[in-house]
């Protein structure tokens, strides 16, 4: 079969070389080994997939940690391996143990660094929670919602397989901890003729979390891939996501939400690579910054040869409430291909003092009005979450209000 193997940079343009640099590795004197994969084998029945547990192992002690100046990681040593982790449930997906022959093509057949390679492998190795969300052809799915508190540090391995002409949402939600809390994912997914996946992911980390989410989805003929990602608080939150647009008429919207306080940093990275005729990519993303709080947000847009009438477009905006908050955006345009639509911009800036004046010539204080404003940038999402978890649209809209 067939190796997918996608990079954040394609290094092969026509006769062209790139210099790739490389992101220092540092070992960890506690990393795991053997007495870890075994205990996380045990968890497992399904011989394939404790194959894959095995030669994922083989590769992951290969890598040290990485030195992420960026984010200010000097390496990392593991927390004390927890061999399975229960989230809440809704709409009962399959556990990955129950994973068929199809899904374990998926999971053989893509492959990537993700935000960094030796996490990436990490979530595939030591997996303590995963699913296998998979659909019937025509078939609308319920919705399922999967819960996670940080309490203990989680290795998700999920596997997408929505057949033609089939539609689902999932619900990610994770918790964040008082202490140390880590996870670490890996999501492969593939989208059939004329399927529809919608991922929305709520992640309201503590300041002391790292939160790393990689995520490969292949889009077929006619299919649609949407996600709502948003990102609150966090020592690290680095989001990974990479869309192979590959089927005639496919697409995929990317809506990246994120807000800062304290000394948080959030390291983005989007994606969209454009394979198939008349495809339509699309990056929007809008956060708001404050105290000493930093944001890295790359977006790439990636037309190949052969992708004729693409449409790809990209957008970011930082709202900063401070003085010391930072944010870098990274809009990068690929074009290898003369018939195409493609665009992109960026803007970091603070709150229009007109428009606060305004506000408050209609009764709000400046402070209430500040709010207000920066509250809007988040409604959609807001509104997004309130169709299938009330409860946690609340809770977004009580952090936000609290902290900005």
């Amino acid at each position: 079969m067939e190796t997918i193997f996608e990079k954040a940079i394609d290094l092969k343009h026509n006769n062209f070389l790139t210099v790739e640099s490389k992101v220092p590795q540092i070992e960890s004197e506690i990393d795991y080994n053997e007495n870890e994969l075994s205990r996380s084998i045990e968890q497992y029945k399904n011989k394939d997939l404790i194959t894959f547990k095995k030669t994922r192992y083989e590769s992951y002690k290969q890598w040290g940690f990485p030195k992420w100046k960026r984010t200010k990681l000097n390496g990392y040593d593991p927390l004390k391996y927890i061999e399975k982790i229960n989230p809440k449930i809704s709409g009962n997906p399959l556990s990955i143990d129950n994973i068929d022959e199809e899904g374990l093509k998926i999971l053989a057949k893509y492959d990537m660094e993700g935000a960094n390679r030796k996490f990436f492998l990490m979530s595939d190795t030591f997996f303590n929670t995963g699913f296998y969300i998979k659909t019937e052809k025509n078939e609308e799915k319920k919705p399922i919602i999967l819960e996670y508190n940080l309490d203990n540090p989680i290795y998700e391995n999920t596997i997408f397989n929505i057949k033609e002409n089939s539609k689902v949402t999932v619900v990610r939600i994770l918790n964040g901890s008082n202490e140390d809390g880590f996870r670490t994912t890996s999501l492969r997914g593939v989208l059939g003729k004329n399927a529809e996946l919608t991922i929305i992911n709520v992640a309201h980390l503590g300041d002391k979390d790292i939160n790393i989410d990689n995520a490969l989805f292949e889009v077929g003929e006619n299919a649609t891939v949407n996600v709502y990602d948003l990102h609150i608080s966090g020592r690290i939150s680095s989001p990974h996501y990479i869309f192979r647009l590959s089927g005639e008429n496919s697409n995929a919207f990317m809506k990246p939400y994120f807000l800062g306080y304290n000394d948080n940093i959030i390291d983005m990275f989007y994606l969209i690579r454009f394979y198939g005729k008349n495809t339509t990519g699309d990056i929007t993303g809008k956060g708001v910054l404050k105290d000493l709080s930093k944001a890295v947000f790359r977006g790439t847009l990636d037309i190949k040869k052969n992708a004729k009438e693409a449409n790809a477009s990209e957008s970011e905006h930082t709202l900063l409430l401070s003085e010391k908050s930072r944010a870098e955006a990274i809009p990068s345009l690929l074009v290898d291909e003369n018939e195409v639509n493609a665009s992109h911009a960026a803007s970091v800036g603070t709150l229009n003092e007109d428009t606060l004046y305004y506000l408050m010539t209609r009764g709000f204080s400046k402070v209430e009005a500040k709010r207000l404003l920066s509250l809007a940038i988040f409604e959609s999402f807001i509104d997004e979450v309130e169709k299938y978890h009330k409860e946690t649209s609340e809770v977004i809209r009580n952090v936000i209000e609290s902290k900005i």
